[in-house]
């Protein structure tokens, strides 16, 4: 049992890093269970993991986790993938049952926070929970020069705190631009 957090701004390589973490246990024949949100329905309609890059893999689509014990995806499976775990409400409660309990390996992808630089729902109170974390960035769309990007900025003005999105509404910015931006 592990639990391992894969965290960082949009554009980080956070989900490619899932699909690898995936393929990497299900050929020595673990049985991993793929859980995404919901509210995430980007680039397919069906439910899937996917990456900007399109690169996809089948996953269980769900806006609450904990119902999914009861399933008997979750009881045969040694391993968890938790995408865009920042979206789902019972994020803390479902994995810490899952690790401690249930004696699962978890790994949480999301963003670690949202585009006003704030915590984004539960993926950080983990931290004092897991084995690991994989903080990624991204590199920074304003610098085109390698600059690492450490946050995700929004391209236009909205009060929704989650507007889920992709290159034409979000870019990842180094802490120079996203601070520039800011004064604006």
């Amino acid at each position: 049992m592990s639990l391992e957090l894969c965290i960082g701004p949009m554009f980080s390589g956070k989900s490619t890093f899932a699909l690898a973490y995936i393929r990497r246990n299900r050929c020595i024949g673990k049985k991993v269970l793929c859980i995404t949100s919901s509210l995430d329905t980007r680039y397919s309609s069906t439910p899937t993991l996917i990456t900007h890059d399109k690169e996809m893999i089948h996953a269980l689509s769900t806006d609450t986790l904990t119902s999914i014990r009861a399933t008997a995806d979750y009881q045969s499976a040694t391993h968890i993938v938790i995408e865009e775990a920042q979206f789902f409400p019972d994020l803390r409660e479902f994995v810490l049952q899952a690790v401690e309990q249930d004696q699962k390996h978890v790994l949480c992808v999301g963003l670690d926070g949202d585009s006003r630089r704030r915590p984004f729902g539960q993926i950080l109170e983990l931290i004092p929970f897991c084995d690991s974390v994989n903080k990624r960035t991204a590199l920074c769309k304003k610098c085109m020069d390698g600059t690492e990007a450490i946050f995700t900025s929004r391209n236009e003005n909205t009060d929704h705190a989650i507007e889920v999105g992709d290159a034409s509404k979000y870019e990842a910015v180094c802490r120079k631009h996203y601070i520039t931006a800011e004064d604006k």
